[in-house]
């Protein structure tokens, strides 16, 4: 059904698949067989607004049937207590619980997100989910912040989590349609960061604790990240790569220095 909260500046995940809809589809997909699987439910899948009950119980029971490791759901923090009672429902299967948490200061969370929930929410959410996996979301280039403030939350934020989660994932902003950050980047007060911006917070934190992975979506389209044409599609070649063996990204190109102007403007 989408996300209830619905009010984050740069997300669309409001309405999504009706649940007479995902079953029979969730059915068909496990026709093959997966030894981990991502349940995305573009919002919480332990809201029971979002996902009754009883169709949550009825997706455990099959994941149970085909012999899946591993299950990694998404939430908000508000909920993370259903999530012990799905690692208990599990048994022996593996379960991760990754939170959108996008940035650890909550002057970002509230005005240049509005996240709907603090940094100490968050720390309470961990504490609940004590023994079980976690990935936090980090966004690279919030909504208001200019392309070196992007950057640097997205490092303080990661330096601030380091020994709370398992897994860090970056996600550079994309723009969403019939968002304010569609508004605001039509209007050109946004843009979406840089690849330089991404590997840039790449490299810095990949020797934290957490595992760091990047999966950037519509690389090199006008509403996602871009450099510029000679060096995109290679660098995202390196972004993927860095996921898997966490080396850092070496590499020159004549746009680099274009960037490295743009991360001098006045910050915000």
């Amino acid at each position: 059904r989408g996300c209830s909260w619905n009010r984050c500046y740069m997300c669309s995940y409001s309405l999504d698949a009706h649940e007479k809809e995902f079953i029979p589809e969730f059915k068909e997909l496990l026709q093959k067989e997966f030894q981990k699987i991502k349940i995305f439910t573009s919002g919480s899948f332990l809201d029971k607004k979002e996902l009754p009950e009883p169709v949550r119980t009825q997706i455990l029971d099959i994941i149970k049937e085909k012999g899946v490791k591993e299950v990694t759901i998404e939430t908000r923090p508000e909920y993370v207590k259903e999530a012990v009672k799905v690692q208990s429902y599990l048994g022996d299967i593996n379960l991760e619980v990754a939170i959108g948490l996008e940035s650890s200061n909550d002057r970002i969370l509230k005005y240049c997100v509005n996240k709907g929930f603090t940094y100490k929410n968050f720390e309470k959410a961990v504490k609940i989910l004590d023994g079980i996996k976690i990935k936090a979301y980090l966004l690279v280039k919030p909504p208001f912040l200019t392309e070196y403030e992007g950057v640097e939350d997205a490092v303080h934020s990661a330096e601030t989590i380091e020994g709370l989660v398992d897994v860090i994932s970056f996600n550079p902003v994309v723009i969403h349609k019939k968002t304010l950050l569609e508004y605001l980047w039509r209007n050109r007060n946004y843009t979406p960061p840089w690849i330089w911006s991404v590997i840039e917070v790449l490299n810095r934190t990949r020797n934290l604790d957490p595992r760091i992975i990047c999966h950037p979506v519509a690389v090199g389209k006008y509403r996602g990240i871009k450099n510029c044409r000679k060096c995109t599609f290679e660098l995202t070649q390196k972004i993927q790569e860095y996921s898997l063996k966490n080396e850092e990204i070496i590499y020159q190109c004549e746009c680099k220095e274009q960037w490295k102007k743009e991360m001098e403007k006045l910050q915000f």
